[in-house]
């Protein structure tokens, strides 16, 4: 390096990333590669603990099979790249410069021969990259998907109290949202607030919580925009904080004014199945088990039809504007995940109507003995005296 720059903190020590490499390196021996290639930021933190906003662009991590470690990022990336212990070397990209060119003239230069295994389920490496780095370097590629989200399902004690705290983060988000619920209040004065808490409370910078009123409320997926409250509307609050980018997430729903007899039925059928998937979790049992215990509370309620995805997704680290580790792990019908001490969930037991949206939802972890519950909020209807 030419230049010196201060070291980025890093969540863990030494001896975490040197387990984790080791762990890479040898999956990467095993099968008869030169190196891998990450693209997806939540591993690449994984092995490394780098984190920088700029991962919209291009950038990927090299790891060679006798452990070494080099990233091709931005320029502008130099910093908070050299910072880092972990990472060796550092391959800029300038402005005007193809990166997957970069790549490909690095890759030829470090590794003459061999193959090179390609993390291809990634959602950072595009089309267009993946199908001219094939034009660069043609039959030396080759798919692959290492040993990091598998490590990944087992949170470490460290770990699981970066997302304790990430979960009392998160709780005074969606309390302070809660406690700005009020008529001529808007969906931006909840939203405000949630921040506002969850920052306060030590959160760093994650995925856009939702806010939603009324009908909206209904909607999967929306959030707030700049609609006013009114005495009888519903509504609906997801908050989320995390710590060194460990996550927990809550929701729960309101009304301003006192709910209706309907709310409180579909309400309260929704806080019973996420009551019963919490019953239902321990080590041993399995993920579609979990599942049937929750959505059978729908089926005995007549709403069924309304639950119409899965019970809880994993969770742990993410970069904007994910939050979620669902695609490697989740609580599901027919999956026969054996449930482990260690695994993180979202569960997110949910009805989404025309009427409104109705979810309560609590980040949990698999316990020696059964559930750890690490949100703590009041499990109910919440009616605000407007």
């Amino acid at each position: 390096m030419s230049e010196n720059y201060a070291s980025m903190e890093l969540p863990f020590g030494p001896d975490v990333y040197a387990a984790n490499l080791a762990l890479l390196a040898r999956d990467i021996r095993a099968q008869g590669l030169s190196a891998a290639i990450l693209f997806d930021p939540e591993n690449i933190y994984w092995l490394t603990g780098y984190r920088s906003i700029g991962y919209f662009t291009f950038q990927c991590l090299v790891v060679t099979a006798d452990g070494r470690i080099s990233i091709v990022s931005r320029q502008v990336n130099h910093a908070v790249a050299t910072g880092n212990r972990n990472i060796a070397r550092f391959i800029a990209i300038d402005d005007v410069s193809d990166p997957v060119e970069v790549l490909a003239a690095y890759l030829k230069d470090i590794l003459p021969s061999g193959r090179i295994g390609l993390e291809t389920t990634s959602g950072y490496l595009s089309v267009a990259a993946y199908k001219q780095l094939l034009a660069r370097l043609d039959a030396r590629l080759a798919d692959w998907q290492g040993p990091i989200e598998e490590a990944r399902k087992i949170k470490t004690p460290a770990q699981l109290g970066f997302m304790r705290q990430a979960a009392q983060a998160a709780v005074a988000g969606i309390d302070a949202a809660v406690q700005s619920i009020a008529v001529g209040a808007t969906e931006n004065d909840l939203a405000a607030a949630m921040l506002h808490g969850a920052t306060k409370a030590g959160s760093e910078y994650t995925r856009v919580p939702l806010v939603a009123v009324g009908h909206a409320s209904g909607v999967c997926f929306t959030t707030w925009q700049r609609r006013e409250l009114k005495r009888g509307d519903l509504v609906f609050l997801e908050a989320a904080a995390n710590i060194n980018r460990y996550h927990a997430m809550i929701s729960r729903n309101c009304v301003v004014g006192r709910a209706t007899e309907r709310q409180r039925f579909l309400a309260g059928t929704v806080i019973a199945a996420l009551d019963a998937a919490i019953d239902a979790i321990r080590p041993g049992v399995t993920s579609a088990q979990v599942d049937q215990a929750c959505r059978a509370v729908f089926e005995r309620a007549g709403l069924a039809h309304y639950f119409d995805h899965r019970t809880a997704y994993g969770i742990g680290i993410g970069f904007p504007p994910n939050w979620a580790e669902g695609r490697f792990l989740a609580l599901r019908p027919d999956d026969p995940t054996v449930l482990e001490p260690g695994m993180t969930f979202h569960l997110v037991p949910s009805l989404f109507m025309p009427e409104g949206g109705f979810m309560a939802s609590e980040s949990v972890a698999v316990a020696e003995d059964g559930c750890e519950v690490l949100t703590r909020y009041p499990r109910e209807l919440i009616e605000i005296d407007a």
